[in-house]
């Protein structure tokens, strides 16, 4: 199942609609007429390849738990990739003035966090009301949102995201790419071992640099590190360089592809994950249907990498995450977030964020179509 028909999830049907391992998808929007074409767009695009997969589509507010939940009794997914959000960074990149998006991004996008966890919250719901257990992987900002989904997941009844994707997952296919640009190796002899919150992945996607973010790595080649003959940063900002000028949700998309799979065949398969079983930042990881392992990174004291992510986090916006899930944003994030959209995010609760996410939303829609 995939929840959100969005730029994300709608490349995440078409990759899954060519896997052999696939025989029925369902996606969820609550734009019906679009979910039903991108289904048929995937049905017609795997046909191509030869393949056939039974794809349904439904048109249903994903805040409707209750309604959402009688689908998820009906098909009984093995996985749940919830893909959905109220607000996108690229709408607000493209929408807001430039002045405004950049002192947002400064001040840390988790401002918008409401937005991001609103409708996730909603689908964990919706599974505790089903009673359904699968895996539940997520996109939306999952850094910071899967610390609160595993906070609130006793609550709810439903599961705690078993790892989200994108982000530092984006960051490992770039390095690998670049490193074996540089080496003349084969990107497949390359595994990069990265600790890294979301806000470096998005401060390099936007200026090519980790700004004040800090992040760690190593990288081996054929099971040889090799970090210390690599300058990383120039690495990252290169690739940077390159993908800038065009839309980054399909690679992201790949990212989620790749954990579906992983979770499906259950077979504890590498790689990275962004807020892997609740833990701040991204990860290198193995992934099973019921259980992710997060893995250390050679020479790296466990204690310095969840400072590191920690510090990822503030930089994004968010100064802590309470044990029931309360949301406390920086003074720098909170003050953008009021001054520029009207909107109070400094201190919210989980139940607070479906009405923040609303507000947000508004906020950001009136600012675009002044």
């Amino acid at each position: 199942m995939i929840t959100g028909a969005g730029a994300v999830g709608a490349h995440a049907v078409e990759y899954l609609a060519r896997r052999p391992e696939i025989t029925r998808i369902c996606l969820i929007d609550r734009d019906g007429p679009r979910a039903e074409g991108i289904a048929w767009r995937a049905t017609l695009g795997a046909l191509q390849e030869g393949r056939h997969v039974r794809i349904e589509a439904h048109g249903l507010d994903l805040g409707d738990s209750a309604a959402l939940a009688e689908v998820i009794s009906r098909t009984r997914p093995r996985t749940l990739f919830h893909a959905a959000t109220m607000i996108s960074v690229p709408e607000m990149a493209r929408g807001l003035p430039p002045e405004v998006f950049e002192r947002i991004r400064s001040a840390g996008m988790g401002g918008f966090l409401a937005a991001h966890l609103a409708l996730g919250l909603s689908v964990q719901k919706a599974l505790g009301l089903a009673g359904h257990s699968c895996s539940f992987i997520t996109a939306p900002f999952p850094d910071f949102a899967n610390q609160v989904l595993t906070r609130t997941a006793g609550v709810s009844g439903g599961p705690k995201p078993l790892t989200g994707i994108g982000n530092v997952d984006n960051m490992a296919a770039e390095l690998q790419a670049m490193v074996a640009q540089h080496m003349g190796v084969s990107a497949l002899s390359v595994r990069p071992m990265i600790m890294a919150h979301h806000s470096v992945a998005e401060w390099f996607q936007r200026s090519g640099s980790a700004g004040a973010a800090p992040w760690l790595a190593r990288v081996l080649v054929e099971g040889c590190d090799v970090t210390d003959t690599l300058d990383l940063n120039a690495l990252m900002a290169e690739s940077a360089r390159r993908i800038r000028q065009v839309p980054q949700e399909s690679r992201t998309a790949a990212s989620g592809v790749k954990t579906v799979l992983a979770a499906l065949r259950d077979d504890g398969s590498y790689q990275h994950g962004a807020g892997p079983d609740g833990k701040p930042g991204g990860w290198p990881i193995r992934v099973w249907a019921d259980r992710v392992e997060v893995l250390p990174v050679p020479g790296l004291d466990p204690q310095a990498a969840l400072d590191t992510a920690h510090a990822g986090q503030l930089k994004g916006g968010i100064a802590e995450i309470k044990e029931d899930g309360t949301l406390i944003a920086t003074e720098t994030c909170a003050a953008a977030v009021r001054d520029e959209f009207g909107v109070d995010v400094a201190r919210l609760s989980p139940d607070d964020i479906p009405q923040a996410a609303a507000a947000l939303r508004a906020a950001l829609s009136q600012r675009i179509a002044a």
